[in-house]
């Protein structure tokens, strides 16, 4: 205010007030004036205020996080040896082995054999079951490793919760199957703890909703054959770019699914005005209007602009699925290439790019197409455009026809469309069954249906936060509806929104959900079955007799004939 040279209305007011006092100006970095308008705030009186506890967190640091953690850990007292001696003894399988220990008495096969399949296997491992403080262990040693360890024999109710300290504890890291066992058979066992450690991973929805689902769908491929040249025609943007000295950022690209003939345009921005304009005026003023437009999800092309330009001009327009880009793959793949090129061509400050796109356009439509076997002029023009090779060496002779050079041509020109869009549409539609052959072959995932639970792969994007710390699936949503074999109309978990998904971005959702016998004893989820025709000495896992399977199947191993005199212990 001391610089102005003629101060008026309120600075001169200022400057007035300021004349009494003796002063110096000493500069303060802003980050230090957050009490200067404390006074014209109002106080916040909203319980749990997201702006409060973020302005916090930014005044606390790290302290912060430890005041708001992001996940909240139960509360649970340490568990004493009468609480684990009370439990033992509610479990019927581990009562009836602690009266056995306490009888000092292994009781006979035959005594057992109508017992289930714990009890048996327990049965089987009497010289490593032990009592220290009345509390049931067992004697392990671990493969490769010359110390015995003292196993707590879990009880049913108790292994769920012996599974999250394990995997999903704060700590635990939510490691893998190995990891996971290899942790749990420190301290504790149960027959059958492997089989209900690798399900509880498997259906761990913390793991799955970072890492993805294990078993992922894919589905077949969906082959769109056309017959005529602007039949349908792809769009898509390319960029951003550096900014060129003509203000240019983005491409524009269109491209016809029959001739593979690509058009680029250099535009400043990606509205649907821009991209609504150079169409018209570029590409339908000289080719024509197609019949089908089909792009992604963009604003640009789902603006109500763009659709009433497509309804004006009689064009069906159509769209890919959110994050399915295998949708849209001609004008993709055509994006690939025409970014390698414009790396090849353009200048170290790449503000250039812009110049050098009518030039790979040309290279690429008078390239030789894997799928057409000809030319993108060919198909579009019925002749070949002049490439610099032909500059130098000539153009190749054409036989003449008798009559007119006009007529001639046009006769020419006639025949050699009809002929090469023929061979076109037969070597179109033999790559496009190879193509799906090949897709097909790498095809999986099982079969959904409307009612069925399943993850959803929504990658966030947020200003402020990494992607590689969020979570990319979510679920379970629910399948309302098929409209087509691979795709789909999905409710989002949360508040219930309906979206239409490809089937490659869906995954089946299987929670864990132990069960309930009716004596309100809880099941293990993967139910144990012991083989009978070798004595029982052998722990099988898979589903029993009358038991429906839960969460993915596991092999049934046989035990060879020439061991069933034999006994093993399980390891």
């Amino acid at each position: 205010m001391l610089n102005f040279k003629q101060p008026e209305g309120q600075v001169a007011r200022w400057l007035e007030i300021l004349q009494e006092y003796d002063f110096d100006v000493q500069h303060r970095p802003g980050h230090q004036h957050s009490n200067a308008d404390a006074l014209s705030r109002r106080p916040c009186f909203t319980d749990e205020c997201r702006h409060c506890l973020r302005q916090e967190e930014r005044e606390l640091g790290p302290l912060a996080a430890a005041a708001y953690p992001a996940i909240t850990i139960p509360e649970r007292e340490p568990f004493s040896l009468e609480q684990l001696k009370e439990q033992q003894k509610a479990d019927q399988v581990l009562a009836e082995v602690r009266g056995w220990l306490e009888a000092q008495r292994r009781p006979d096969w035959q005594a057992v054999t109508f017992q289930g399949p714990e009890l048996k296997v327990l049965h089987s491992q009497w010289g490593s079951l032990e009592l220290h403080n009345d509390v049931l262990y067992r004697r392990w040693r671990a493969p490769g490793a010359g110390v015995d360890r003292v196993q707590l024999l879990v009880p049913r109710n108790l292994r769920q919760e012996v599974l999250h300290w394990i995997h999903g504890a704060a700590g635990a890291g939510h490691f893998g199957n190995n990891k996971t066992v290899r942790r749990l058979r420190q301290r504790f066992y149960w027959p059958g703890c492997r089989q209900d450690a690798e399900l509880f991973v498997h259906c761990c929805d913390t793991c799955t909703a970072q890492k993805g689902p294990n078993q992922r769908s894919r589905g077949p491929l969906q082959q769109y054959l056309v017959g005529a040249p602007m039949e349908r025609v792809g769009v898509d943007i390319l960029g951003p770019f550096p900014t060129t000295e003509t203000g240019n950022r983005y491409v524009l690209v269109a491209m016809d699914y029959f001739t593979k003939w690509p058009e680029a345009y250099a535009v400043p921005d990606q509205s649907a005005t821009t991209s609504a304009q150079r169409l018209v005026d570029e590409m339908f003023s000289r080719f024509g209007v197609p019949e089908e437009l089909h792009s992604d999800q963009g604003r640009n092309f789902e603006s109500r602009l763009f659709a009433e330009v497509c309804q004006r001009l009689g064009i069906k327009k159509t769209r890919t699925t959110p994050l399915h880009p295998q949708s849209d793959g001609l004008v993709e793949r055509f994006n690939r290439t025409l970014a390698t090129q414009l790396a090849i061509l353009t200048s170290r400050h790449q503000r250039d790019w812009d110049q050098h796109l009518p030039l790979v356009s040309w290279a690429y439509r008078t390239a030789v197409q894997e799928s057409s076997q000809c030319t993108p002029a060919a198909l579009m023009f019925g002749r070949e455009l002049r490439t610099p090779v032909e500059l130098v060496f000539g153009p190749p002779p054409e036989p003449e026809i008798a009559s007119g050079p006009e007529l001639d041509y046009l006769r020419r020109l006639r025949g050699r469309l009809d002929e090469v869009h023929q061979m076109a549409r037969e070597t179109l539609q033999n790559a496009g069954a190879r193509q799906k052959r090949a897709y097909d072959s790498r095809a999986h995932g099982p079969s959904l249906a409307p009612g069925d639970q399943v993850w959803v792969y929504c990658p966030l994007r947020k200003r402020g936060l990494s992607p590689k710390l969020t979570h990319h699936w979510q679920g379970p949503g629910e399948i309302m509806g098929q409209i087509s074999d691979v795709v789909f109309r999905v409710r989002l978990p949360g508040r219930g929104r309906q979206v239409v998904l490809h089937k490659d971005r869906l995954a089946p959702y299987r929670p864990m959900t132990p069960l309930q016998r009716t004596d309100g004893v809880v099941e293990s989820p993967m139910p144990l079955s012991i083989d009978a025709e070798n004595g029982g000495s052998r722990l099988r896992a898979g589903p029993g007799p009358g038991d429906t399977p839960q969460g993915r199947p596991v092999r049934v191993r046989h035990q060879p004939v020439y061991l069933q005199d034999f006994e093993f212990d399980d390891i």
